[in-house]
């Protein structure tokens, strides 16, 4: 199934953090966001701009949960940084009591979301962040029930940091 989006390409890391500053000010507790990537396309690179937009003091160091599979820090909101890369399968995941998590207290930003996208609510947004040149192609979608409130307000980060975003409709990698 597809959904409606939004696509852009940004130039570099910088303008990457600052897309994941503006999203977290677009966001509330209990929204989930699904990021989805090959390795090294941006996935933590937008979280660290995330915990940056929710205030996380700049002292704690936002870093892929890849080891510890979920990292919690305080800002403004609680922020659980989740990491399904090492688990291998939905179960596991169930069992370590990811849909007690997700969704509900603080905003959940979930790596690696595509591995299981049955695990998420239906009501997560999806990034996809892929290599591109010398930078990154970000596309976004709407959450089921097409709630845009958080697209339309985040827009694209300074001067020369990415290209005007662009509809696009497309399938992604969740459930339906």
């Amino acid at each position: 199934m597809s959904r409606p989006g939004r696509s852009t390409w940004l130039a570099d890391d910088a303008a990457t953090r600052a897309l994941g500053y503006a999203l977290a000010h677009a966001l509330d507790d209990g929204d989930v966001v699904a990021l989805c990537g090959p390795l090294g396309a941006g996935k933590t690179t937008l979280a660290q701009g995330f915990a940056k937009g929710l205030d996380v003091p700049p002292n704690v160091r936002v870093r892929s949960p890849t080891f510890t599979l979920c990292n919690e820090v305080q800002g403004r909101r609680l922020l659980l940084h989740m990491d399904l890369y090492r688990l291998g399968s939905e179960d596991e995941a169930e069992a370590l009591g990811f849909r007690e998590r997700v969704g509900h207290d603080g905003v959940a930003l979930v790596e690696w979301a595509d591995r299981f996208p049955g695990l998420l609510p239906h009501h997560a947004i999806w990034i996809s962040l892929e290599h591109e040149g010398a930078g990154r192609r970000v596309t976004v979608w709407e959450a089921e029930g097409g709630d845009p409130r958080w697209i339309d307000a985040i827009s694209l980060p300074g001067s020369g940091g990415g290209t005007p975003w662009t509809a696009c409709t497309h399938t992604g990698p969740w459930a339906d």
